[in-house]
């Protein structure tokens, strides 16, 4: 069987949520060809599409390091070792590379679908669709990503996200008090933090000053697996821009984002992904710095007829 390489080298979960649709597009176009996708570790892919049908491998790329095994001269030729007993026909570079088209060309590989060389300044969901649409010669696709889970009883949980990879991106954690408190005026509903474990001070904080008739959970400490377990449970999401809000928009989930430093444009590709910015701003860009400027009222008035 012919094997398709595909190469998505964004290191986030949410860029593996962004990417997710073209590459399931790319195996939908080509069913009778293995898809067999290169990624990094930190997309945490292995797991998260552990129930996948539509790829058949993934291989985990190191080039975080000096160190790592596939970087530099020699790491080229390690991960050309890696893929070679592949023998793959096609192959499918979503990034600027020449280093991977040349390996795709040294593989033996007839048709090589790639970004141009250089990176450009562009919203990446943007250019994946157009991209991936250009590519197998398509007029539209859909584009929300689909994380296939086994199937979980939904509750009336809302999960709140109070993790992100920037403190520029995290919200006061009484806004977050105000907020669920609100909340639970509306409905009696119950909580689940999501965050790392380096947000478990924040979560210990949120439970300390939030009425304690309301029910929290947290996943903090959880492994991502149960973490998404639970995440699965929830019948809405709202909170930070993070890989916990892209994978509840890619498990179906009605999510809302807190935007205040990042753009919004990076939520385009989800059809279940709502993103709320500050009240008087038109747009919000990297090192806007407004995240204390989105409002718990106004968070309130945007999900209150979703609970």
């Amino acid at each position: 069987m012919n094997k398709i390489l595909v190469f998505q080298t964004r290191p986030g979960i949410g860029d593996l949520c962004i990417f997710l649709s073209s590459v399931h597009q790319i195996a939908k176009t080509f069913r009778d060809s293995e898809i067999i996708l290169i990624t990094k570790e930190r997309t945490r892919a292995k797991l998260i599409l552990k129930h996948d049908p539509y790829i058949k491998q993934i291989i985990y790329i190191d080039r975080d390091e000096e160190s790592s095994k596939h970087s530099g001269f020699i790491g080229f030729f390690n991960l050309k070792k890696e893929l070679e007993k592949l023998k793959p026909k096609t192959c499918f570079i979503m990034h600027h590379s020449f280093r991977y088209w040349l390996l795709c060309k040294i593989l033996g590989a007839s048709k090589i679908f790639s970004y141009e060389f250089f990176k450009k300044n562009e919203n990446i969901s943007e250019k994946i669709y157009n991209e991936t649409k250009k590519w197998l010669s398509l007029s539209s696709y859909e584009r929300s990503a689909n994380v296939f889970w086994k199937k979980i009883d939904t509750d009336n949980s809302i999960a709140i996200g109070i993790g992100s990879s920037g403190e520029s991106r995290k919200w006061n954690y009484k806004h977050y008090v105000k907020l669920i408190q609100d909340l639970s005026v509306l409905k009696p509903v119950s909580f689940c933090i999501f965050g790392g474990k380096q947000e478990l001070r924040i979560f210990e904080n949120i439970k300390k000053d939030t009425d304690k008739n309301i029910k929290l959970f947290s996943a903090c400490e959880m492994d991502l697996e149960n973490a998404i377990n639970l995440l699965k449970t929830c019948k809405l999401y709202v909170g930070t821009d993070s890989g916990f809000m892209h994978l509840s928009g890619a498990l179906g989930i009605k999510s809302f984002g807190l935007f205040g430093d990042t753009p919004t444009n990076y939520v385009d590709y989800s059809k279940y992904i709502t993103p709320i910015i500050p009240e008087g701003y038109q747009s919000i860009s990297h090192n806007s710095n407004a995240m204390d400027k989105i409002t718990p009222d106004h968070v309130l008035n945007a999900v209150k007829n979703f609970i």
